[in-house]
């Protein structure tokens, strides 16, 4: 009996590893057999969930975190029908676009699109980045200045402004409004105390390759340097993030200018119902995460302000902040820009 002793403890330990084993199998999730949970965000985030999906997947470790960007008109246009290639959760520049999809969604007779209200996650606002000497030429006193804006797209070239014949027309970069909500932020800006379409058709003229997204415009913006655009709008958060590239491709790199007035963005999330790619539950467990302290750790760090920092009025640093437009006045402003292009 004692020459049985040893084998059978050898046994009961071969057993014991095996189903700790399988144990720790089951307790971790596979590649491939993780639960995937599809989100669509506006390109100005790409970089922060670039940041915040590894943080995430740590937390969740069983939710594999998936994202597709989009211009954040073209995600109020293209999700109104749900299906199993629809994101589960929408994020776009601004929580006015959720509003407007749920009253897209309702105008077609279908149930309210989200499992809850928007949730606010960040504050952003609308800035200006131009080249140092472009900017020193065009605001003499180193503060952006909406008059002299106007004056330098009414021209159209740099030599009327007192600059070098060298620099040719007056390049102005902006995303695309009929795609995008800065290239709308803008139009609401540049309509205040402008009653003229005129006004518009100097706009559309000046502006320079329309891009469907913030951030493809702020990357051609640094890769294209002066020769292919003179100052861009972009929002302050992506500015901030993409300065250093800026200042390693071109000597100095960009400045930042805050216009007086701007708009403040408040970006939001909010989880569809409905047949989509992902769990509704996996979808709000994202959205506490992104408002929760590490994930608001990790949106202050790429450059955006927190949720809760609500400014309302006159910004002590960057002047007066207004509200975005309401749908009614986006809809006339884009019904003006598509005139301006007849």
């Amino acid at each position: 009996m004692s020459a049985l002793r040893p084998a059978l403890t050898r046994r009961r330990l071969l057993s014991l590893g095996i189903a700790s084993t399988a144990l720790v199998l089951a307790a971790a999730p596979l590649p491939g057999l993780r639960r995937p949970l599809l989100v669509s965000i506006g390109s100005e985030l790409e970089e922060s969930l670039r940041r915040l999906e590894p943080a995430f997947e740590r937390q969740e470790a069983a939710i594999d975190l998936r994202w597709q960007v989009e211009g954040s008109q073209d995600m109020v246009n293209h999700n109104l029908e749900a299906g199993p290639a629809r994101p589960r959760v929408l994020i776009p520049a601004d929580q006015d676009l959720l509003r407007q999809f749920a009253a897209r969604a309702s105008a077609l007779g279908q149930p309210p699109p989200f499992t809850a209200g928007p949730t606010p996650i960040a504050r952003t606002r609308l800035v200006a980045v131009a080249w140092p000497e472009r900017a020193q030429r065009l605001f003499v006193d180193g503060r952006f200045s909406w008059t002299r804006l106007r004056r330098a797209v009414e021209l159209g070239h740099w030599q009327g402004l007192g600059g070098p014949a060298a620099w040719g027309s007056f390049d102005l970069r902006a995303t695309d409004p009929l795609r995008s909500n800065s290239g709308q932020l803008l139009l609401a800006l540049w309509s205040q105390g402008q009653g003229d379409q005129a006004s518009f058709q100097s706009l559309r003229r000046a502006i320079y390759r329309p891009a469907r997204s913030t951030d493809i415009l702020l990357r051609e913006f640094i890769s294209g340097g002066p020769n292919e655009g003179d100052l861009a709008f972009v929002y302050e958060a992506g500015a901030r993030q993409r300065a250093a590239e800026a200042a390693q491709r071109w000597p100095g790199g960009y400045r930042l200018l805050l216009p007086d007035p701007s708009i403040e963005v408040v970006p939001a999330a909010a989880v569809l119902g409905g047949a989509a790619s992902g769990r509704p539950e996996d979808g709000e467990r994202l959205v506490a995460f992104l408002t929760g302290p590490l994930g608001q750790e990790i949106l202050r760090g790429a450059g955006y302000r927190q949720a809760s920092d609500n400014v309302q009025g006159r910004d002590s640093q960057a002047g007066m902040l207004l509200p975005p437009p309401s749908p009614s006045e986006r809809e006339e402003l884009l019904r003006r820009w598509q005139r301006a292009g007849e």
